[in-house]
């Protein structure tokens, strides 16, 4: 059950209470309000729940961004040391006696 399921399920029971104990201390029948407020929290859970998925989604595409951005970072840099590599290389033989 996920955080929203469990605040909308707690909300509903805590109106359901109080609109029975106001009808109980003035007579007034609020079962119908109860359960207007108890449907607008569950969209309102819902909606919840969609902005964490929302959030969820955006931050995961940020951290593959960047990932794949310091992989290139490191690709070039491979790439331009393997180059330096190469031309140190050709200027300096090895088998040189000096």
């Amino acid at each position: 059950m996920s955080l929203f399921d469990s605040l909308k399920e707690k909300a509903a029971e805590l109106l359901g209470g109080a609109g029975d104990k106001v009808g109980e201390l003035t007579g007034v029948d609020l079962s119908g309000a109860a359960d207007q407020v108890g449907q607008a929290t569950g969209g309102l859970a819902e909606t919840g729940q969609g902005l964490a998925e929302s959030a969820t989604a955006a931050g995961q595409d940020a951290v593959d961004s960047a990932t794949a951005a310091g992989q290139g970072v490191v690709d070039s840099t491979g790439a331009l040391g393997d180059a330096a590599t190469g031309l140190a290389g050709d200027v300096i033989d090895p088998n040189a006696r000096g």
